[in-house]
């Protein structure tokens, strides 16, 4: 019968997993469409940005819990900070989620990576725009929704990577 790891132990390795995901992540959509645009000519910037969206939904989230719970607003440099932190805790928190999941199921690699991208992509494009964070995926450029789902796609493959690397003795 096999052993399975405890259920502590793959938390933690999976929020690790989860930090190297959320650092990939964050590193594509940093560099991504100015790569496209050098490469291959293709631009990511719509023809028309939304008006009605913020620029950093992150920091617009942060600003709005502030708000809500503090009842008071943030200044513009602590919703930045606070949004980084949203942004990496939630990175952290779906590496948990994988990590206890594949403790337990042990899905190959690739395969487990990609279904978890695609998990965390679609939710992002679900709720995100409910929340009127960004517009949803039918009201932007088809390119656009391909790039943000490539963007979690490589989350899901990074956290899946890190997460059986840091579990290769278990």
């Amino acid at each position: 019968m096999a052993e399975y790891p405890s259920p502590l132990s793959v938390a933690i390795k999976g929020a690790i997993a989860g930090l190297a995901g959320t650092a990939a992540i964050t590193v594509a959509m940093q560099k991504g469409p100015q790569l496209l645009e050098e490469r291959f000519g293709i631009s990511m910037m719509p023809e028309s940005p939304p008006q009605d969206v913020p620029e950093d939904p992150t920091a617009e989230l942060a600003g709005r819990v502030a708000e809500g719970v503090l009842e008071r607003p943030l200044r513009e440099e602590s919703k930045e900070t606070a949004g980084q932190a949203i942004h990496w805790s939630y990175g952290a928190m779906w590496g948990t989620a994988y990590g206890i999941l594949q403790g337990s199921m042990r899905v190959p690699v690739i395969l487990s990576g990609t279904l978890f991208g695609a998990l965390v992509g679609t939710v992002a494009s679900t709720v995100v725009p409910a929340m009127g964070l960004a517009p949803s995926p039918t009201e932007q450029p088809k390119r656009i929704s391909a790039m943000q789902l490539g963007y979690h796609l490589i989350f899901g493959w990074v956290t899946a990577l890190t997460f059986w690397l840091l579990t290769l003795r278990d």
